[in-house]
């Protein structure tokens, strides 16, 4: 029971923070979301629609979240979330594609999953 109610606070904070739209907040509960949200449907809704917030900082945490979700959980929607990671391995910024690299490769790993990436460009090949 107990359980329960920090699980309830801890999503009412998360709705709370959605709100009132604090990239800082935002960027820390994203990742607090993937480590220990709860339930799966709820955390990876949440994931999903913060992945798509205009500040970079939520962007990256929310992407990395989906790579703790994976792993906790074994499973995320395929039609949800394989699209958006791959975005994010687009995304203008560096922290978002860095932060996606390292989801896709949890991805991989937990899932199974192969996602499309970007060619390296010939900056990083060098």
């Amino acid at each position: 029971m107990q359980g329960e109610r920090a699980g309830a606070a801890f999503r009412a904070r998360v709705e709370d923070a959605i709100e009132r739209d604090d990239p800082a907040e935002l960027a820390e509960l994203a990742l607090e979301i993937g480590v220990s949200g709860e339930p799966f449907e709820w955390a990876q809704s949440c994931t999903v629609q913060l992945v798509r917030h205009r500040s970079a900082g939520v962007r990256a945490s929310a992407v990395a979240s989906f790579g703790h979700l994976a792993r906790r959980f074994g499973r995320l929607d395929p039609g949800r979330v394989r699209r958006l990671v791959e975005i994010a391995l687009h995304d203008p910024s560096a922290a978002v594609r860095a932060r996606a690299d390292d989801a896709a490769d949890d991805l991989r790993t937990f899932l199974g999953w192969q996602l499309e990436r970007p060619a390296p460009s010939a900056e990083r090949a060098r």
